[in-house]
C-alpha cells in the first residue's frame, strides 16, 4: 500500500514540473494569440480599408443636403460615418507599433519568467508575485487588442461589398442614369 501511494505521489508530481507551469504557459499562449491576431489584421489590410475610408469621407463631405439625395444623407452617410469613426478610433487608441511592442515585451518577460521557473532560479512566493504582476499588465492589453481586432475584422468583412457600394453612390450621385 506503502508503494501504491509513494507512486501516485510521484506520478502527479512529475505532471507539475514546477509551480505555476500551467498558468505560466496559458499567459505566454495567449499573449501570442494576441500578437498574432494583431499582426494578422495588418496582413489582412487594415490600413488600405482606412485609406478607401478615408476618401469615401472626404468625397461625403463635399455633398451638399438637398431632398433628391435624402436617403443617402440618412442611411448611407450614417453608414459611412460609423466604419470611418470606428476604423479612426482604432488608429487613434493606439498604433500598431506600440501594441505590438508592449505585446512582444510582456511576452519575453513571460517566457523569461518561465525559464526561471523551469530551472528553479526563482522561489516560489516570487513567482507567484511576478507570475501576478504579469497578468495584472498583460490580461487587459490581451483583451484589448482582441476585441479591438475581431471588431475591425467584422468591419473589414463588409468593407470591399460597402466601398463598391459607395463607389457606384458617387458615380450616380451628378448622374443617376448611370
Amino acid at each position: 500500500m506503502k508503494k501504491v501511494w509513494i507512486f501516485g505521489l510521484l506520478l502527479s508530481l512529475a505532471g507539475c514540473s514546477y509551480p505555476y507551469e500551467e498558468d505560466l504557459t496559458v499567459l505566454e499562449a495567449d499573449t501570442q494569440s494576441a500578437l498574432t491576431a494583431l499582426q494578422g489584421l495588418y496582413e489582412e489590410g487594415i490600413e488600405a480599408d482606412y485609406a478607401d475610408l478615408e476618401r469615401h469621407a472626404s468625397i461625403a463631405r463635399t455633398k451638399r443636403f438637398d431632398s433628391v439625395h435624402e436617403p443617402f444623407f440618412r442611411n448611407e452617410f450614417e453608414v459611412l460615418k460609423y466604419h470611418y469613426r470606428q476604423t479612426s478610433r482604432w488608429f487613434e487608441l493606439q498604433t500598431h507599433s506600440e501594441w505590438e511592442a508592449q505585446l512582444i515585451y510582456g511576452l519575453e518577460q513571460v517566457q523569461a519568467l518561465k525559464h526561471d521557473a523551469e530551472k528553479g532560479l526563482i522561489a516560489e512566493e516570487a513567482l507567484r508575485q511576478a507570475l501576478e504582476s504579469e497578468k495584472n499588465a498583460l490580461l487587459p492589453l490581451i483583451a484589448e487588442v482582441e476585441t479591438s481586432c475581431a471588431a475591425m475584422r467584422e468591419l473589414m468583412a463588409e468593407h470591399d461589398s460597402l466601398d463598391n457600394h459607395w463607389q457606384v453612390m458617387w458615380d450616380r450621385w451628378e448622374n443617376p442614369n448611370l
